[in-house]
């Protein structure tokens, strides 16, 4: 075996090893979203958008596919990005600086544990605990959200006020949630 292929294999066994010990701990592999998913989601924030400046976050932010999207759409407003699977975060890090995109600030942290008081608008793919797990958070954290938009998994005990169902072969439903006061 010639060292190229050593380090080859070497960073193979690395990228494996860490999406299936982040798919373990967190319960869910890192999965982008789809083109189709994506527009739809600009789609959505494209209605809401004029009505704040705030910025917008995406919680579990995976290969940086949205959050690339979000920063090219929206150049004036800061996007926040969290993602704890290492692999994607650090693809995310190299994708946003590549591009030269000064709007993102993609953090490696649970956004359990974030402050996101400052959001207006939240973007997710995640899975069902992940949306009880966003609902309950902001149940016991005050803050200014406006808007939740939710590609595949309802936000639990909400009703969408619009859902826009791909033309894939699940019909795979993307929510936007209007909350009113900030709590749910």
């Amino acid at each position: 075996m010639s060292i190229f292929e050593i380090v080859l294999l070497a960073i193979t066994i690395f990228v494996l090893l860490s999406i299936v010990w982040s798919t373990v701990r967190l319960g869910i592999s890192p999965m982008p979203s789809s083109r189709q998913a994506r527009q739809a989601m600009l789609r959505l924030c494209e209605e809401i958008a004029d009505e704040t400046a705030d910025p917008i976050y995406e919680l579990g932010s995976g290969w940086g596919n949205m959050v690339v999207a979000l920063a090219k759409r929206y150049p004036q407003r800061t996007i926040i990005a969290y993602e704890l699977s290492i692999l994607p975060w650090l693809v995310s890090v190299m994708w946003v600086n590549a591009l030269g995109l000064r709007n993102v600030q993609v953090r490696r942290q649970n956004f359990l544990h974030a402050d996101l008081s400052d959001a207006a608008v939240m973007v997710c793919y995640l899975y069902p605990k992940g949306m009880l797990n966003i609902k309950d958070k902001l149940n016991r954290q005050a803050g200014k959200v406006e808007y939740v938009i939710s590609h595949h998994f309802a936000l639990p005990s909400f009703k969408p006020v619009k859902t826009i169902q791909l033309n894939d072969l699940y019909k795979t439903p993307v929510y936007l949630y209007r909350i009113n006061t900030g709590l749910f």
